[in-house]
């Protein structure tokens, strides 16, 4: 039976892109600075653990398949344009991208995982949320109109990818943020193990 490994994962600065500066100062509207600097040493600490816990895997890296939240899928048969939007980031300090690079040195396999015109879709409903005074999609409740729709969406999307693409030979690892609920939509020839703990919103219960 295929495995997968679902990681769920906490967006860095550098993941946030355009939206770093807008989702900022909007949190100034309603933290105080010392929560502010509180989240991003949480945040910072999160991905060293992160880090520290897959380095420690005795594992043949050659085997492992990943799948990245937010990596759009191009198309590319060697994924050329995917593995440099990784180093890009990288580049540029992410730690998630950092720990994917790490990865891929060692031989594991990078993955087209997204669909680019959801991600497209996702981005124009968080700028418009942002520019309506409001970012709050924790609570489904309190979700931007479509929202939902979209999430869910991109998770049968990431799912479709990762049951067409995953051999039976290798074990894949997503790395998809705490809001999705992926595993609901994949092949049942999929085992899925939660090495770093299940979130709360991927429960029913």
């Amino acid at each position: 039976m295929r495995k997968l490994n679902i990681i769920p994962i906490i967006h860095s600065r550098q993941d946030l892109g355009s939206l770093y500066v807008p989702i900022q100062e909007f949190k100034k509207k309603l933290l105080s600075d010392s929560s502010i600097l509180s989240t991003q040493s949480a945040v910072e600490n999160f991905w060293k653990e992160l880090r520290s816990g897959i380095e420690s895997w005795q594992i043949e890296f050659n085997r492992i398949v990943i799948f990245q939240d937010a990596l759009p899928y191009t198309g590319h048969p060697k994924q050329i344009i995917e593995q440099k939007i990784v180093c890009d980031l990288a580049a540029k300090g992410s730690p998630n991208h950092q720990l994917l690079a790490w990865l891929m040195e060692r031989g594991a396999t990078l993955m087209g995982t997204e669909s680019a015109e959801l991600l497209l879709k996702e981005y124009d409903v968080v700028r418009k949320s942002l520019e309506d005074g409001f970012l709050g999609f924790d609570d489904e409740s309190n979700r931007e109109p479509g929202y939902t729709s979209l999430l869910s969406q991109r998770d049968q999307f990431i799912a479709n990818r990762i049951s067409s693409t995953l051999q039976a030979t290798q074990v894949g690892i997503l790395f998809i943020g705490m809001l999705h609920r992926v595993e609901d939509f994949l092949d049942g020839s999929i085992a899925v193990e939660h090495p770093f703990g299940k979130p709360r919103t991927m429960s029913k219960t």
